[in-house]
C-alpha cells in the first residue's frame, strides 16, 4: 500500500493534468513541460514544475518496486475505465482471477495481473492501488512495444500476439489475437465485444470471432458448411472427424475445435 507522503505527491503530479485525457507514464517522462497550463506567474509555474518532476519520479520508482521492470515495462498512457456504468463490461473475463506474463521490447516479464480490452483492443495494466483499496492508475501498455502476452486463469491460457494486415493478407483485421492452435492449420480467435446502449447505458456485449489458416489464406469461421469447405479435397474428411468426435460447429467451442484441427493435422496421409 502507498503511503501517505507518496499519495500527495501524486496528487501534486495529477494537478497539471486536469485538462488532459491521459498521462504518458514512461522513462522518458522525467521533464517539466507543461504545455496549455494558463499561469501568469513564473514562480507559480516553477513550483508545480517541481512538483510534477518529482511525482513522476515517485510514481516511476513505485512501479520500478512492484513490477522490478526498471521503467521498462510501464511505456504507455493512462487508461480511463469509460465502462464503470455498464454492467457488462469489455474487459476479457471481467472479476475472474489471472495472472498474466508479457514480452515488452523483447524482454519477458511474468508475475503480474493484466486487462484486455475487447473493445478498444487494449492491454492495461491495473497493479497500483491507493490508500482506499481501488485501483488508481490503469495503464495502456503501447501496443507496438509488446511481443505478446498471455493470460492464465484457473481453467484456460490464453495466448496473444498482434497480427498486421501484411501477416493476415488482409483477410483478417489488424490487432490482438489468441493464439488458439498453431499447426499445419492456423487458428486464432478476436476477443471482441460490440456495444448496445441499453436505458440509456452503453453496455459491451461479448462477440468472438475466429479465424482458420488453410495454404488459401485466412478464413473467417462463420458457418459449419463454410468452416468444411475451406479444407478443399479433405472437407468430407473434416467433417467425418467431427461426426466421430460428435462435434457439432454451430456449437462447437475452442476446445472442441482445436481438438478437431489436432485431428485433421495429425491424420494419416496429412500434411505435415
Amino acid at each position: 500500500m502507498i503511503k501517505p507522503p507518496l499519495l500527495i505527491l501524486l496528487f501534486c503530479l495529477n494537478l497539471t493534468g486536469f485538462s488532459q485525457q491521459g498521462t504518458t507514464v514512461s522513462e522518458k517522462e522525467n521533464g517539466s513541460a507543461l504545455k496549455g497550463i494558463g499561469f501568469t506567474s513564473k514562480t507559480k509555474l516553477d513550483r508545480f514544475a517541481g512538483a510534477e518532476a518529482t511525482g513522476r519520479e515517485t510514481l516511476d520508482s513505485i512501479y520500478a518496486v512492484r513490477t522490478g521492470t526498471e521503467h521498462s515495462f510501464i511505456n504507455g498512457t493512462e487508461y480511463f475505465p469509460y465502462h464503470y456504468r455498464a454492467k457488462y463490461k469489455p474487459l476479457l473475463h471481467y472479476g475472474e482471477d489471472r495472472s498474466a506474463e508479457i514480452i515488452v521490447s523483447g524482454r519477458k516479464y511474468d508475475g503480474i495481473v493484466l486487462q484486455y480490452d475487447t473493445y478498444t483492443d487494449e492491454v492495461i495494466f491495473s497493479e497500483m492501488d491507493n490508500d482506499f483499496g481501488n485501483n488508481l492508475y490503469h495503464i495502456s501498455l503501447k501496443r507496438e512495444l509488446i511481443g505478446g502476452f498471455t493470460l492464465f486463469f484457473r481453467t484456460d491460457t490464453l495466448r496473444f500476439r498482434y497480427f498486421t494486415t501484411e501477416e493476415t493478407g488482409g483477410n483478417v483485421p489488424p490487432g490482438f489475437y489468441e493464439v488458439a492452435y498453431e499447426g499445419p492449420t492456423d487458428y486464432i480467435i478476436r476477443h471482441r465485444s460490440v456495444v448496445h446502449q441499453r436505458n440509456g447505458i452503453d453496455e459491451y456485449y461479448y462477440s468472438p470471432a475466429g479465424y482458420i489458416k488453410t495454404p488459401d489464406g485466412y478464413s473467417k469461421i462463420t458457418s459449419g458448411g463454410k468452416f468444411y469447405k475451406l479444407f478443399g479435397a479433405g472437407s468430407e474428411e473434416m467433417k467425418m472427424m467431427a461426426e466421430q468426435q460428435g462435434i457439432k460447429l454451430r456449437k462447437a467451442g475452442k476446445r472442441e475445435i482445436v481438438r478437431l484441427l489436432q485431428a485433421y493435422d495429425n491424420r494419416a496421409g496429412g500434411k505435415k
